[in-house]
């Protein structure tokens, strides 16, 4: 869901009457100017070019209901391209306050062209003991129209409780933007959202070292852990999996692991188009059951945990998951199934005992020279 139009046209960094020629139409919709090219928005194409008068002119035509909105490809010099994610994400999304701990911030992604936000909590002890550095637990949500805050309310309560009553030792949580509905990964090359839905190359190579440059954290994989729920929860494993080397643990809240191509093409054929050309083993090559296969000699060791309700639907497919893992030689914890539950356990439950996971397996915040 678009938050709101301002937002949305921030994403694409186009202003009414920028030297680049774009411009916004009645409707409030973006349009690139750009001579002699054809130029496609939304679910219109537009012929741009010069009149004998001089003027910018346009001729629609009509092309049907297209899954991309992609405003122009950069053909030279005249033409800029402005690309507008299909799923409708707004990748900065600051709020007028937050909770005491917790501030937004924003990096540039070099991937994507466009600033990223972000929301973190640091502990009281971060200020009072400004030459030591804390790992740090990435907290991914699910579902979609969320954004870096969607979490921020739900698991921060649960976190500073626990750390000013001593039940965890501080750390820093990180809460991203993932997108809407990108499934937490990069765009296929050559399909209509690479370069504009690079979920994965930002989160890892973008998010992580700013964050490590910017604030004091504990920079290694041992500082470092990985969490979520629901597709949240898929992507924490996704992650840990294909980089077990970044992480200290992982722990998924009902994880939907469901996401296999012969799904995905059924359900979500808008997000096959915009992400993967509609070709099923670009989307099945990133799920954590090819990761698993795939990387199960790296992925030994890695601390796993799942817990999922004994009413969730996914429940098969995290069994099916487990036995795959016992399969691949994987160890983990034993699948943690809360009776009475459906799809509906969240941080008040099970927030405790994901912290208390991760610092675990954390190394202790560390004595360092101040950044």
């Amino acid at each position: 869901m678009i938050r709101n139009s301002s937002a949305r046209h921030e994403s694409v960094q186009g202003k009414p009457g920028h030297p680049d020629g774009a411009l916004f139409d009645s409707k409030g919709s973006l349009k690139i100017i750009c001579e002699s090219r054809w130029v496609l928005f939304g679910t219109r194409w537009y012929r741009i070019g010069k009149g004998r008068s001089g003027c910018f002119g346009t001729t629609n035509i009509l092309v049907g209901i297209l899954s991309a909105f992609v405003f122009a490809e950069a053909m030279g010099p005249a033409c800029t391209r402005r690309v507008r994610p299909y799923d409708g994400t707004v990748w900065n999304n600051p709020l007028p306050s937050y909770p005491a701990g917790v501030t937004h911030g924003t990096y540039h992604s070099a991937a994507m062209d466009v600033d990223v936000g972000y929301t973190i909590y640091l502990p009281p002890q971060y200020a009072t003991n400004p030459t030591l550095s804390f790992p740090v637990i990435y907290d991914i949500y699910g579902g979609q129209a969320s954004d870096e805050n969607s979490e921020v309310p739900h698991y921060v309560p649960v976190l500073d409780n626990a750390v000013r009553s001593g039940q965890v030792p501080p750390m820093i949580m990180v809460f991203g933007n993932f997108g809407h509905n990108a499934k937490y990964m990069d765009a296929a090359p050559g399909s209509p959202m690479y370069g504009v839905l690079m979920v994965e190359t930002t989160f890892i190579h973008e998010l992580i070292p700013h964050i490590d440059a910017t604030y004091r954290t504990i920079a290694s994989k041992e500082g470092r852990a990985v969490q979520g729920g629901s597709g949240g929860g898929m992507a924490a494993l996704r992650f840990a999996f294909k980089y077990p080397q970044m992480f200290s643990s992982t722990f998924g809240i009902a994880p939907a692991v469901d996401d296999i191509a012969s799904n995905v093409m059924v359900n979500e054929p808008e997000l096959m188009a915009a992400m993967f050309n509609n070709d099923p083993n670009l989307w099945q090559q990133n799920t954590v059951w090819d990761l698993a296969n795939n990387n199960a000699a790296n992925i030994r060791g890695l601390p796993i945990h799942v817990t999922i309700g004994s009413l969730d639907g996914l429940l098969p497919w995290n069994q099916d998951l487990y036995a795959t893992l016992d399969r691949l030689g994987i160890s983990h914890d034993p699948l943690e199934i809360i009776s009475g539950y459906a799809h509906n356990i969240g941080y008040d439950l099970v927030g405790l005992e994901a912290l208390q996971f991760a610092a675990k397996y954390f190394v202790p915040a560390q004595r360092r020279e101040r950044r």
